[in-house]
C-alpha cells in the first residue's frame, strides 16, 4: 500500500455517494465548528461526482485564491468551468450576447474557447427548464422590500475573470446561476453546493430557511437537482428537519489529542451500513477510517527481516511502528496497552511480526500468550514465516497445559509460581541455538489469571536478568489488568491499541504520538501494518 497516495486520495463514506447518486434531487446538510472539514468533504464529493453530475459551488465566505491553496488539485478545472458557466448564466439573461470589457488576448486558449462556446450557445434554446416558481415568489418580495437588505449590501452581480465583465441585473445572483446550470445540465442531474447557507444569508438578508426551502421546492423536488448545505454550526438546528440528509463533522481533544468523527444523523431514504466515521484531513483531502478487518492468510512466504532502527534498539517487526518509536529499545521494558473490543486478530498480526522478526534474525523469544493459542495452525503459520530450523532453536512459548503437545517449540511449566516458571537461565539454556538479544513477550492478563493478582512481583526477576543483559521485554496488558499501572511507570516505550468506533487507533504515550489508525496492507506474507495519523 503507497501510503501517501492512499491518504492524497481521500475516502468518503459510500453512504454519501449512494445517497447522491439515487433516483431524484437531494438536499445534505453538513454542519460542524470551524476546522472539522466542512469544505473539504463537500469538494471532495464534488470530486467523487465528477463524471456522472455537473457541479457547481457557490462560496460566501472563501475566496478561489484562498480555495486553490487549500485544495489545488481545484484550480484546473475550477478556472475553465467558471468561465463556461458564468457564460452560460449570461446568455440565459440576455440574447444577444453582450460582453463588456477588454478583447480576449488570442493568446488565452481557455477564454478563446469561452467566448466560441457562447456564440454556439445564443444560437441554441434551451428544450427542458427547471421549476422556479419559488424563487420568483422570493425574488418578488425581495423587490417589494418584504426581504432582504439594503441594496448597496447585495452581490453586485459582476463577474469577472480579468477580461469578462458579466452585469446580470438580477436581485439574487448566486441563486439564479444555480438555476441556469442546472436548467443547461437537464435531464443530466446537477449537484449545487452551498459554502456557506449562514453566509449566503448573511449577505442577501434573508433567513436561510426560507432560502432553503425555495432551493429545495424548486431544484431539489422538482427538477432533480442535488444540493449540499454547508452550515457553520454543529448544534441542533431547523436545518436539521429541512434536509433530506445531515452530516455531523465533530474535532474534539482526548488526552491532548485530536479526535475527528464523522456522524451520519440521517439519509432520507437511504439505507446507512454504518452512522460513525473516525476520518483525518490531510493534504486538502479527507480520509474516513473503515473498521478493523485483518486476516491471516493461509499461505503466506517467508518473512523478510525489518531493519532495526540502531544499534541500541530492536525492530517491532513493522518498519511504520518503528518509524514512531524508534524500535525497542534493548535493556528495557515497552508495554502494549489494548484497550476493549481490539479484535485478537489485530493483535495476532502484531505479535506475529515481531516473532518472525526476531526469529528470522536467528534471536531468541520467550513468549506468554495473552490468549490461549491454536498450537496446530500456529506450527503451521510459524511454518511458512520462518524456517523450522529457526523456530525450533530460538522459539518457547510457556503453557501451564499440556495443549502444545510434542510442537519443539511449545514448554510446558508447572503454572504455580510465576517467579520459577520464569527463571531465565533456564529459559535461556533452551534457548542455546539462538543468540541475543532476546525477547520476553509476556502476556500479563494470562499470567495473573494463572498465577494470581500480584503477578508483577513475581516476574521482577526475569523482568531485571533480561535487562542487565542487554535483552528487552514487551508487556501486553488489557486496560483491566492489575499490573497495568506499575507496568506504565516502568516502560520506556509504551503503545496503546484502541477500538473508536469499529476503526483501530494506536498511539505513543511513551514517546506521546498523535493517534493513527492502524490498517493491516495485503502482502504475499504476513499482512503488513499501516499507520494513517489522525491529524
Amino acid at each position: 500500500m503507497d501510503l501517501k497516495a492512499e491518504v492524497s486520495a481521500g475516502r468518503v463514506p459510500q453512504e454519501l455517494l449512494d445517497f447522491l447518486r439515487g433516483a431524484g434531487g437531494h438536499s445534505l446538510v453538513v454542519k460542524g465548528d470551524a476546522g472539522t472539514g466542512k469544505t473539504t468533504l463537500a469538494l471532495q464529493m464534488v470530486e467523487e461526482l465528477l463524471e456522472e453530475q455537473a457541479q457547481y459551488y457557490l462560496s460566501s465566505r472563501v475566496s478561489d485564491d484562498a480555495l486553490y491553496r487549500q485544495f489545488p488539485w481545484l484550480k484546473e478545472k475550477s478556472r475553465r468551468d467558471n468561465i463556461l458557466r458564468a457564460g452560460k448564466a449570461f446568455l440565459k439573461k440576455t440574447r444577444p450576447v453582450q460582453v463588456r470589457g477588454p478583447e480576449v488576448p488570442p493568446k488565452d486558449a481557455t477564454l478563446r474557447a469561452a467566448m466560441e462556446l457562447l456564440k454556439a450557445l445564443a444560437k441554441s434554446e434551451s428544450v427542458t427548464t427547471v421549476v422556479r416558481s419559488e424563487l420568483q415568489k422570493l425574488e418578488g418580495q425581495v423587490e417589494s422590500g418584504e426581504l432582504g437588505g439594503d441594496e448597496s449590501d447585495r452581490f453586485p452581480g459582476e463577474m469577472a475573470d480579468g477580461s469578462i465583465v458579466l452585469d446580470l441585473g438580477i436581485l439574487l445572483p448566486e441563486l439564479e446561476l444555480a438555476y441556469d446550470l442546472a436548467e443547461s445540465n437537464l435531464p443530466k442531474k446537477t449537484l449545487v453546493v452551498v459554502d456557506s447557507i449562514d453566509g449566503l444569508s448573511e449577505r442577501y438578508g434573508i433567513l436561510m430557511n426560507r432560502i432553503v426551502n425555495t432551493l429545495q421546492k424548486d431544484l431539489v423536488d422538482h427538477s432533480g437537482t442535488n444540493i449540499i448545505y454547508v452550515l457553520e454550526t454543529s448544534g441542533r438546528t431547523s436545518m436539521d428537519y429541512l434536509g433530506d440528509g445531515v452530516i455531523i463533522l465533530r474535532s474534539e481533544e482526548r488526552g491532548g489529542r485530536r479526535i475527528r468523527q464523522l456522524v451520519i444523523e440521517k439519509l432520507r431514504g437511504s439505507s446507512i451500513a454504518r452512522w460513525r466515521y473516525m476520518f483525518t484531513l490531510a493534504g486538502g483531502r479527507l480520509r474516513v477510517f473503515e473498521s478493523a478487518a485483518v486476516s491471516i492468510p493461509e499461505s503466506m512466504k517467508k518473512h523478510s527481516p525489518v531493519d532495526d532502527p540502531s544499534e541500541n534498539r530492536a525492530s517491532i517487526g513493522n518498519a511504520t511502528i518503528d518509524h514512531i518509536t524508534e524500535g525497542l529499545p534493548l535493556g528495557s521494558v515497552s508495554l502494549l496497552e489494548i484497550g476493549q473490543d481490539v479484535p485478537q486478530e489485530v493483535l495476532r498480526c502484531l505479535e506475529l511480526a515481531l516473532v518472525s522478526d526476531f526469529l528470522s534474525k536467528k534471536r531468541g523469544v520467550v513468549w506468554y500468550p495473552l490468549h490461549s493459542l491454536n498450537y496446530a495452525l500456529l506450527d503451521r503459520q510459524m511454518g511458512m514465516l520462518v524456517a523450522k530450523e529457526k523456530v525450533g532453536k530460538g522459539l518457547r512459548i510457556l503453557d501451564p497445559g499440556s495443549a502444545g503437545g510434542s510442537l519443539p517449540f511449545a514448554t510446558t511449566v508447572e503454572g504455580n509460581d510465576a517467579f520459577n516458571d520464569l527463571r531465565w537461565d533456564s529459559l535461556r539454556y533452551m534457548l542455546s541455538g539462538s543468540s541475543a538479544p532476546y525477547l520476553g513477550l509476556l502476556g500479563y492478563d494470562a499470567l495473573e489469571a494463572q498465577y494470581g493478582g500480584d503477578v508483577l512481583t513475581d516476574t521482577y526477576g526475569f523482568i531485571d536478568s533480561m535487562r542487565r543483559e542487554g535483552n528487552l521485554v514487551l508487556a501486553e496488558a488489557t486496560q483491566t489488568s492489575q499490573s497495568l499501572p506499575a507496568l506504565a511507570h516502568q516502560a520506556q516505550i509504551h503503545l496503546r491499541l484502541e477500538s473508536m468506533e469499529g476503526t483501530i487507533m494506536l498511539c505513543g504515550v511513551k514517546p506521546f504520538t498523535p493517534y493513527h489508525e492502524l490498517e493491516f496492507a495485503e502482502d504475499e506474507g504476513l499482512p503488513k501494518a499501516v499507520l494513517v495519523p489522525m491529524l
